[in-house]
């Protein structure tokens, strides 16, 4: 006769599961390797400490301060997905987000990120430093099966991941807690108009830790601007109260529409820009930092 498992901080005690074991999981997951978790608490492998840290991912690690669902919709038409690994401009932008990161604590992180298939953003950073933990988000499949397929194959990357979901941003993001992310690693290379609401939602409910970074990239497409049909995207919304003689361009537009967001969200700072042309469109990175003071 099946029966209901016990559920202990949100995780069913199934299998060889204990009520010490998940408390060890949860004490020692943001300084400890999986596989060194696994090893504490007499697991022959790091896999099953990664099912559990998936699980507690989805309850924000604890069962304390679950938080309400938010009237906020998430985008489900909005792609993270790209092909675009390359340029000068896209390496240096890593870098300015590596540096970033390097300024934040790696105990207790847990970096909301979109690594795409190859995980180099995510590479470079625990290249620099290791021990930082990620929670890794794409919502295409078949890139997300690839996303899956390099990071297991990869030993540092598989032992540094919390959690891998086929998911949106917003989806991922919709029943978190503030202070859940350490930072987040937007790379979305769209527009703003697919992203503005689930950025928008990051920051109103302070997400990341203090002290932690939101970086994005987002590409400054002319070619919505003014289009019949996304007349009613934020950037046509925007234009619409500007200056009529004023020149608008997808560059301003972005500009514009984060530097917007910044301000109307409290203890937050743009701490740098950087512009750059990859082989498809003009792209524009913003890091953007939740302010200890």
């Amino acid at each position: 006769m099946k029966t209901n498992a016990t559920i202990y901080r949100g995780v069913p005690l199934t299998g060889n599961r204990t009520e010490k074991m998940i408390d060890t999981i949860i004490e020692n997951r943001g300084s400890m390797k999986t596989n060194e978790i696994a090893e504490l608490v007499g697991l022959d492998s790091f896999r099953p400490v990664n099912a559990i840290c998936r699980v507690l991912n989805g309850v924000n690690g604890t069962t304390k301060h679950k938080a309400p669902k938010k009237p906020f919709k998430p985008i489900r038409e909005a792609k993270t997905t790209f092909t675009n690994y390359s340029g000068t401009g896209k390496i240096h932008a890593r870098g300015l987000i590596a540096e970033s990161i390097m300024e934040t604590n790696r105990q207790g992180s847990n970096i909301l990120t979109l690594p795409a298939e190859k995980w180099i953003m995510e590479k470079n950073i625990l290249k620099k430093k290791s021990g930082y933990k990620f929670t890794a988000v794409e919502r295409e499949k078949k890139s997300f099966d690839l996303m899956i397929s390099n990071g297991i194959s990869d030993s540092i990357i598989s032992s540094s991941v919390i959690a891998y979901l086929n998911k949106s941003i917003g989806e991922v993001v919709i029943n978190d807690c503030e202070d859940t992310y350490s930072s987040a690693i937007l790379d979305y290379c769209g527009t703003i108009d697919s992203f503005y609401e689930e950025i928008a939602d990051i920051m109103k409910r302070n997400l990341v830790k203090k002290g932690g970074y939101i970086t994005l990239t987002l590409s400054e497409n002319d070619r919505l601007l003014n289009h019949s049909r996304h007349m009613t995207s934020h950037s046509n919304r925007y234009i619409k109260n500007c200056c009529v003689k004023e020149k608008m361009t997808g560059a301003k537009v972005t500009n514009d529409l984060v530097n917007i967001l910044v301000y109307n969200h409290n203890g937050y700072k743009i701490v740098k820009k950087f512009s750059y042309r990859d082989k498809i469109s003009n792209m524009a990175l913003f890091i953007i930092k939740r302010i200890d003071e």
